[in-house]
């Protein structure tokens, strides 16, 4: 294993440490605080509410704080285990992270803003504003720990390596390479994405009328994301020059690798579900990311030492060739 590897292999295990770090603390200080009012809490807290917002499940006071601990700790630290197990810890630690913000901020927030209150009003209380807040803060620091722990790009970029059969565009070095497609768009992922889209909508709708307001607000956000994501999988991927981007609704981009950063591309055919469990932006047990919108041929861009990133893209081919074009005459250029 070469000096680089190691690097990247100890970033993904720093990651992954770090973030169980973070998310036994943040655990740890929801239910600190919590305790911290625990003479104020009811002595039957409201855990769980039906689709008519009435709270129909309530956990004794003396239980709480372990349950809490255990909601909020367990699961985010198995998406981290889970993430350093796949070598991929810089993308897991951070959900793992903005999981446990959300569960604990959720979990700890609902229990806390039952304080002083009577049995009736615990019946009748409302998590949707400890829902919002706690779904938007883990967003957020979600986001911000992966942009910390993301991979720098190598300096001075990656070694050439096409491979002798792989698809290249036959012309002259002096004339301008480019290719623009499409990610290919599954009707499949739509049914997905209708059904959630529904199933967000409907509830913010009726969250609204109930006078829920931090519920509804959360439910009509989640909706809205979900519709955007769907939009997005229509994605326009660019190939030239500066390398491989794919960008969608003119705001999104999956993905921005420079060509310095790759080594050459072949194509590949994708299912989904077996290869990379679902449609979207996704990882695999074999360290592939992927950029996954329907099934069939796909743009595979070996990126050397860094981790391979699969883009299911309308004439895989063509892109495969000008992208192996354009690594060749950029190894010339060096030499």
């Amino acid at each position: 294993m070469n000096r680089t590897s190691v690097r990247q292999d100890r970033g993904q295990l720093v990651a992954s440490v770090i973030s169980a770090a973070i998310v036994v603390l943040v655990t740890v200080a929801g239910v600190t605080a919590l305790w911290m009012v625990r003479d104020q809490l009811p002595d039957q807290i409201a855990t769980h509410w039906g689709a008519n917002g009435e709270a129909d499940g309530f956990t004794a006071v003396e239980q709480i704080f372990v349950m809490n601990a255990l909601l909020g700790g367990l699961l985010p630290l198995g998406v981290v285990l889970v993430g350093l197990a796949m070598k991929q810890g810089r993308v897991m630690g951070p959900l793992g992270v903005g999981l446990a913000v959300f569960i604990g901020g959720l979990s700890n927030g609902a229990a806390w803003m039952q304080r002083g209150m009577t049995p009736d009003e615990v019946a009748s209380s409302d998590p949707g504003w400890a829902i919002l807040i706690s779904g938007i803060a883990g967003v957020i620091v979600g986001v911000g720990l992966w942009l910390v722990f993301r991979r720098r790009p190598i300096p001075g970029g990656v070694a050439a390596d096409v491979a002798a059969d792989a698809p290249r565009l036959l012309v002259d070095d002096p004339v301008r390479v480019a290719w623009i497609g499409h990610t290919a768009a599954s009707k499949v992922v739509w049914v997905f994405l209708g059904v959630g889209i529904a199933a967000t909508a409907i509830p913010a709708v009726s969250s609204f009328a109930a006078g829920s307001w931090g519920l509804g607000i959360f439910c009509a956000l989640t909706a809205a994301l979900l519709t955007v994501l769907g939009l997005a999988m229509s994605a326009t991927v660019t190939v030239g020059a500066p390398g491989v981007r794919v960008r969608a609704l003119g705001l999104i981009t999956w993905a921005d690798v420079p060509l310095r950063d790759i080594a050459g591309a072949t194509v590949t055919r994708v299912n989904p579900m077996r290869d990379f469990g679902g449609w979207g932006r996704r990882l695999n047990l074999r360290g592939e990311h992927g950029i996954i919108t329907a099934a069939g041929p796909a743009l595979r861009l070996d990126r050397g030492h860094g981790d391979p990133l699969v883009i299911t893209v309308t004439d895989a081919e063509a892109a495969a060739a000008a992208v192996n074009t354009l690594v060749s005459r950029r190894s010339k250029d060096h030499e």
